[in-house]
């Protein structure tokens, strides 16, 4: 008996702080302090504080994030599950519809279409699952109820309610992924804020309905982040490699072509010796696979840190490129 009211007790004491986390936003001491200390929101602070009123949080958003993908599966069972034949094939579909979009921005930012297409395959299956979360909610949760970035998360969300002010839009209506992100290209606020651009030249930056303004952001964004028109995406290596050469993470810097030769690492193909690349090992459930890849790769990395992720895109943008050329003309 003594056991069963200690469970209860506890029970209900875990109840009461659940209760205390999860209070109303627009009372909690830590939300007004950031309401306080915020720079211009667009909306008045009653404003704001109204739409807190209304908010709930929603803690399942934070497993969502700690397992994500990439941080549990290895890169072969990343690789099955994102790089589908069925990705490839709406891939194809879309580049077609697009071309002269994706062509134009080759063309202006020298960012390759087929690259373009695959992020917004990833992203949002072209456009056709742009997250279905409430944003305020999300951005809420994650600021307030994930200690570990709460402070990214905190500018999101005052960039978030900018964003809505400027476009007209009902911070209570957004929708987008698990982690903040909206539109096509799955933005945060922060980079829709610093890297969207008009692409239908309708003089509106709208990622929530244009796909021609969601290419020309995706392509903005990388070019931003210096793509390099014509460099290789990323290259097959054919030989054993000594584990220390190998990043663990992005690396802007690399080394040259030349001195990977000159170690004995070959690949296929003839490149700028110049140019500078990083080694990556991706794990499968046998050997290893390692690819250099330069500053395109690193590019795409700046997208979404993950190598897994960069990899990703690199391999269905090949599937893509080579169904256009098979067919109609390469984007």
């Amino acid at each position: 008996m003594n056991g069963v009211k200690k469970l209860i007790g506890l029970g209900l004491l875990a109840g009461f702080f659940n209760v205390c986390v999860y209070a109303s936003f627009d009372q909690r001491e830590d939300v007004l302090q950031w309401l306080d200390e915020a720079d211009s929101l667009g909306f008045t602070k009653a404003e704001v504080v109204n739409y807190l009123a209304q908010t709930t949080a929603k803690p399942s958003i934070v497993p969502i994030l700690r397992n994500a993908p990439e941080r549990k599966l290895l890169w072969s069972g990343y690789q099955q599950r994102l790089v589908t034949s069925s990705r490839i094939k709406r891939g194809i579909e879309f580049a077609a519809e697009h071309t002269d979009q994706l062509n134009l921005m080759a063309k202006t930012t020298g960012v390759d279409g087929a690259i373009i297409a695959a992020i917004a395959g990833i992203e949002s299956n072209y456009g056709a699952n742009m997250g279905q979360h409430l944003t305020l909610r999300v951005l809420v949760t994650l600021s307030f109820d994930y200690p570990r970035r709460s402070q990214f998360f905190q500018r999101q969300l005052a960039e978030f309610f900018r964003l809505c002010f400027s476009q007209g839009l009902d911070p209570m209506l957004v929708k987008g992924s698990a982690a903040g992100a909206v539109g096509m290209g799955q933005f945060i606020p922060t980079s829709y804020r610093d890297f969207a651009v008009d692409g239908d030249g309708d003089e509106r930056i709208d990622l929530f309905h244009s796909k021609a303004d969601n290419i020309a952001s995706i392509a903005n964004y990388l070019a931003r982040h210096n793509w390099r028109k014509g460099a290789p995406w990323l290259l097959v290596v054919d030989t054993e490699v000594d584990p220390l050469w190998v990043s663990k993470k992005a690396k802007r810097q690399g080394v040259e072509l030349a001195e990977w030769q000159r170690r004995g690492v070959s690949m296929p193909g003839s490149y700028d010796p110049e140019a500078e690349f990083n080694l990556y090992a991706f794990s499968t459930e046998k050997d290893r696979e390692y690819r250099l890849a330069g500053a395109n790769f690193y590019a795409i990395t700046r997208y979404n840190h993950s190598l897994w992720y960069s990899r990703a895109v690199v391999e269905i943008a090949q599937g893509i490129a080579q169904g256009m050329a098979q067919g109609t003309a390469q984007p």
